[in-house]
């Protein structure tokens, strides 16, 4: 759509509100410009409805009113309520915008992150208050990498039933699945479709990480959800199944973080763990003398991940069904491994100066998010605004000068809204009608609802912002939010840290009294237990993986450690150095830094594959002719590249170095070896 359409919708918008009681459809298309005076009835009908639609979809509802004095179709008026447009009262103090900042910063790094900037925005101006500014102890971001979430989120809001292929756990079986949304959820970093799958005739839950290809709509009027349909139950159920018991062989003095799950371990092997192996012997695994763990687990398919990732360091004995999803994943990375080598073009190219989309739906909720802010702030600084709106300068002087085509039926001096500039300050005039924010949109409702009820699962309660705070803000938000307070249960993100407490309270201690901390820690990538003295600055979750960024002294540098591989930690009594580094700035994207030093490596992913571009920091992107993804990234440890292929199962190779890639081919041949029986997957 052009710009003359949003020009007209700005128009109608302005016109509907501004009259008390309604607007015919002839003054509508003799006066609103951007309609034809002259088309036909039928013609003007249809793009009225269409623009009627529109803006429904927006939030902003045209009540239509009959004249009872009138016969023809005038006889209908149309307008827009003050009250069904703005944003009503907010009762919000300092504290409450604070937290209101932390819960739409959970979505920072997500896809709806956009809706969650808009929506703290609106509530600023309608409150007149601003979040402080100021850092939580804990920080919480959640991505949606996931290709499939987007297509699910505008399904699940707008009542659509929807078609996919779905892959079923441990195993390459492909299932087309027609599926009525209720529900989405995130717990241990995945995300899950609740809903009801009319394949199957009952309720089911969905890994998104499963979703194979696009999702389609199907045609159809909107489904009935169920009503007061809560996620949470579903979300408690996962990770609750019966407790399962893998037997694993590993080399004596290796594998050290399933030694420290393991419930036992038997130094000198179990005879009984020998029938895992299906009549092979240990001593035709080349595992002999090896040492046998007992490792409980409840997510056959993360575990499985894990262990195809430790490659020939492990052996898995039983039981069977996670032995096979093991081999297989192994053995389809083994099977794309050495494949053809596509072009890639990663050609430099100049950002583009404009950094928003610019749909017609996109600029028309900015715009009328645009003026109340400009009210609210007469003469700020361009620069200021065009970085609130994350808009290039040459995009926010496009959108003032459309501002300026729009106002009141008349568009005359006084109708029309005037913008003026006095160096860099902009001042507006005569915007009565939308100075005041547009009511939350039912995608802004739901992510800060879902944002805040995400704070409540941080170990503190809120991130330091306290319960009974924390209450009344979801109260005020489900207030405004009405109608749409319903995706608040059937949308919900689990971000509990995944630390013991007095590690986690240890940390925060020090991250505020600038403390040091020596750690045992787990350093996943080398197999190897270290101790060390760190400067911690702050500690932060990317999904539901938490790290503590610090300064470490043994590697005289910036790191980021997994919680979750922290064995212990004591406080040093010791003053962290000043060293100048900010404790404020954007999380990371991804925890992993580069180093000048590291290597780099080319890429071929599949599109399920590639939220692997995000985990490991791509610094480049390039597409393939098979819809997959090239990316260009950094590593330390080349040795991390053939372990990532064994996680993604197939989903990715290693295209650059070459000697990489014979590296990695070796490397899944010696993890195959320990599995005989197993052939590779053509």
């Amino acid at each position: 759509m052009s710009a003359s359409t949003t020009e007209r919708l700005l128009n109608l918008v302005i016109a509907l509100l501004g009259s008390r009681y309604g607007r015919s459809r002839d003054f509508l298309r003799t006066n609103i410009q951007g309609y034809e005076p002259k088309s036909s009835d039928e013609a003007f009908g249809r793009m009225f409805e269409r623009d009627k639609a529109y803006l429904k979809r927006l939030g902003i509802p045209i009540l239509a009113e009959k004249d009872p004095y009138a016969e023809d179709e005038n006889a209908w008026k149309y307008r827009i309520r003050p009250q069904d447009y703005r944003l009503p009262e907010v009762p919000l103090d300092p504290q409450g915008v604070t937290i209101l900042s932390l819960a739409a910063q959970v979505w920072e790094q997500a896809s709806v992150g956009t809706a969650a900037a808009r929506a703290l925005r609106k509530l600023e101006r309608a409150t007149g208050l601003a979040a402080d500014g100021g850092t939580a102890a804990l920080e919480a971001r959640i991505r949606t990498r996931e290709p499939a979430f987007d297509a699910l989120w505008d399904a699940l809001l707008n009542h659509r039933t929807i078609s996919f292929s779905y892959r079923r756990a441990q195993s390459d079986e492909l299932t087309q699945r027609t599926v009525e949304p209720w529900g989405l959820g995130n717990k241990y970093g995945q995300w899950y479709l609740s809903g009801h799958d009319l394949s199957r005739g009952g309720q089911r839950l969905f890994r998104l990480s499963r979703i194979v290809g696009s999702v389609s709509t199907v045609p159809g009027p909107p489904f009935d959800r169920p009503v007061g349909y809560d996620i949470s139950a579903d979300l408690d159920a996962l990770g609750t199944g019966p407790l399962s018991q893998a037997t694993l062989r590993v080399p004596p003095g290796s594998g050290q973080l399933l030694r420290e799950l393991a419930t036992s371990a038997d130094q000198a092997g179990a005879e009984a763990d020998q029938a895992g192996f299906e009549g092979a012997g240990a001593d035709q695994m080349g595992v002999d003398g090896w040492d046998t763990l007992l490792v409980p687990y409840r997510e056959p398919e993360l575990l499985a991940g894990e262990l195809a990732a430790m490659g020939a360091a492990v052996v898995v004995v039983a039981p069977a069904a996670l032995r096979a999803d093991v081999c297989r994943r192994l053995s389809l990375a083994r099977a794309v491994a050495d494949g053809s080598l596509p072009e890639v073009d990663f050609v430099p190219r100049c950002p583009p100066e404009q950094r928003t989309k610019t749909t017609t739906e996109d600029r028309l909720r900015r715009l009328l998010d645009l003026v109340p802010y400009l009210v609210s702030h007469p003469g700020v600084e361009v620069a200021a605004v065009a970085e609130e709106f994350d808009v290039s300068r040459r995009q926010l002087e496009e959108d003032l000068a459309l501002l300026t085509l729009c106002g009141l039926p008349g568009y005359q001096h006084g109708d029309l809204i005037d913008i003026q500039w006095d160096g860099d300050a902009v001042f507006i005039r005569d915007a009565e009608e939308l100075a005041k924010p547009l009511r939350l949109s039912q995608e802004e409702a739901c992510v800060l609802l879902v944002g805040l009820e995400s704070l409540r699962s941080l170990p503190d309660g809120t991130g330091g912002t306290g319960g009974a705070a924390l209450d009344a803000v979801l109260n005020s938000v489900r207030q405004v939010a009405g109608d749409g307070a319903w995706v608040g249960a059937a949308v919900q993100a689990r971000i509990t840290a995944d630390a013991p407490l007095p590690t986690l309270s240890l940390l925060q201690g020090a991250v505020s009294e600038g403390n040091c901390v020596r750690l045992r820690y787990l350093v996943r990538q080398r197999d190897e237990v270290t101790d060390r003295v760190v400067e911690p600055l702050r500690i932060f979750s990317l999904d539901s993986t938490w790290y503590v960024e610090a300064w470490c002294r043994m590697a005289n540098g910036l790191r980021n450690f997994r919680l979750d591989s922290v064995l212990a930690a004591e406080a040093t009594g010791e003053p962290a150095l000043k060293r100048g580094l900010p404790r404020n700035g954007t999380l990371p994207v991804s925890a992993f830094l580069p180093a000048a030093d590291d290597v780099e490596v080319v890429l071929a992913l599949s599109p399920q594959a590639q939220w692997a571009a995000g985990a490991y920091g791509a610094q480049a992107q390039a597409p393939l002719p098979d819809g997959g993804m090239a990316i260009r990234i950094k590593v330390g440890r080349p040795a991390l590249v053939p372990e990532l292929m064994a996680r993604l199962g197939g989903g990715g190779r290693v295209l650059e170095p070459r000697e990489l890639r014979g590296v990695t081919i070796g490397w899944l041949d010696a993890a195959l070896a320990n599995y005989p029986q197993t052939g590779s997957i053509d």
